[in-house]
C-alpha cells in the first residue's frame, strides 16, 4: 500500500529537527513525506532542504500556508488525493519509535475495512479515570470515547488494541478512499481545539478507528504556539457545543451544558481549596462560564 506522512509545523523549528530524525529510524518508510508550514520565519523551509538534499529524506515535500492546524491538514489531503492510499499526521513535538509506521501499516494490510488507526502516545498524561470525573461526565474507563458531553477521552498508553471514536491529532493516519469527501473544520482557526475529534467522529461514522498499542510514539508536547490553560478552558466549550450543533456521535448540547458546569465547579473547589487560592483555578471556573456565554451568544 502507498502511504504518505505529513507533519503540519509552525514555528517550532527545533521540535520539527527531532521528529524528522526519528523518521530515518523507521523499519518501514512512507512513500512520500510532506512538511506542511505556516512559520514567519525561514528556519523550517531550511531544514526540509537540508533533509531533503542531504539528510537522507529525498521524498520530502514543502508546502508554506497561511496559518491555521485544520487548513494546513486540508491542504494536505488535497495534495496527497491522487496518489496516497493511507495518510498519516502527526505533530511537530512527536518522536516515532522505529515501528510506528509498519505497524500502522500492518493493521490496515490486515484489516481492509479499517478506516483509521492512531498509535500508543507516550507522555500523553492520561490519568486514571476519577469518580467523580466519571459521574460528571467528563471522563471514562473505556479509552478512546467522546461522551454525551463532548469530553474526549484518549486511548494513549492503553498496553492493547481497541477500537474508538476518535484519534489524536499527534497520532492519526486515514484509509483515504474511506475519508473521500471529509475535510477537517476550518472555522476551528489558530490551534484549533477539539480538530482531531470532530473529524475522528465525522470519520468513524464510515467505518472502524482503532488504537494500535504496538504502534509508539513519544508526544513531547512543545511550549510553542501554545495557548494557556483558561482559555484552552474557554475554547473547550465552543469544540464541544460544536460536536452537538452538527449531531456528531453521542454528544448533545444539554449534556455539554452538564458537563462544563461540573468542570467550573471541580476549578472553584480547588481555588477555594488551596492554600494560596491559586488565580489559575479561579480563571478556569470563569472560563468555563464565559465559554457558555459565548455559545449561547452564538444561538442567538
Amino acid at each position: 500500500m502507498k502511504d504518505a506522512l505529513v507533519i503540519c509545523t509552525r514555528n517550532r523549528h527545533a521540535d520539527i529537527k527531532r521528529c524528522l530524525d526519528s523518521l530515518l529510524q523507521q523499519r518501514r518508510m512512507p512513500l512520500r513525506l510532506l512538511v506542511v508550514d505556516s512559520s514567519d520565519s525561514e528556519d523550517t523551509a531550511d531544514l526540509s532542504h537540508q533533509y531533503k538534499s542531504e539528510g537522507g529524506l529525498p521524498f520530502l515535500e514543502y508546502v508554506h500556508t497561511a496559518p491555521g492546524l485544520t487548513l494546513q491538514r486540508n491542504v494536505a489531503l488535497r495534495t496527497l488525493q491522487e496518489d496516497v492510499e493511507v495518510v498519516h499526521f502527526i505533530d511537530d513535538d512527536v518522536e516515532l519509535e522505529p515501528e510506528y509506521i509498519e505497524e500502522l501499516m500492518k493493521a490496515f494490510e490486515m484489516d481492509p475495512t479499517l478506516v483509521g488507526a492512531g498509535g500508543l502516545i507516550k507522555g500523553g498524561n492520561r490519568k486514571k479515570a476519577r469518580i467523580v470525573a466519571r459521574l460528571s461526565g467528563r471522563d471514562s474507563i473505556h479509552p478512546g470515547r467522546v461522551l454525551s458531553t463532548g469530553f474526549n477521552i484518549g486511548a494513549h498508553e492503553t498496553p492493547f488494541d481497541v477500537d474508538v471514536d476518535w484519534l489524536p491529532g499527534c497520532s492519526m493516519s486515514f484509509r483515504l478512499a474511506m475519508i473521500d469527501g471529509l475535510a477537517f473544520d476550518e472555522r476551528r482557526v489558530g490551534y484549533a481545539i477539539g480538530e482531531d475529534a470532530d473529524f475522528g467522529l465525522r470519520a468513524s461514522a464510515r467505518g472502524k478507528l482503532r488504537h494500535v498499542h504496538a504502534a509508539r510514539l513519544h508526544h513531547h508536547q512543545s511550549p510553542v504556539n501554545r495557548h494557556k490553560r483558561p482559555l484552552l478552558v474557554r475554547m473547550a466549550v465552543a469544540h464541544r457545543w460544536s460536536l452537538a450543533e452538527d449531531n456528531l456521535g453521542r454528544v448533545r448540547r444539554s449534556m455539554v451544558v452538564y458537563g462544563t458546569l461540573t468542570e467550573s465547579v471541580t476549578y472553584l473547589v480547588r481555588f477555594l481549596l488551596s492554600r494560596s487560592h491559586d488565580r489559575l483555578w479561579w480563571d478556569c471556573c470563569v472560563a468555563g462560564a464565559a465559554g457558555l456565554l459565548d455559545v449561547t451568544r452564538r444561538r442567538a
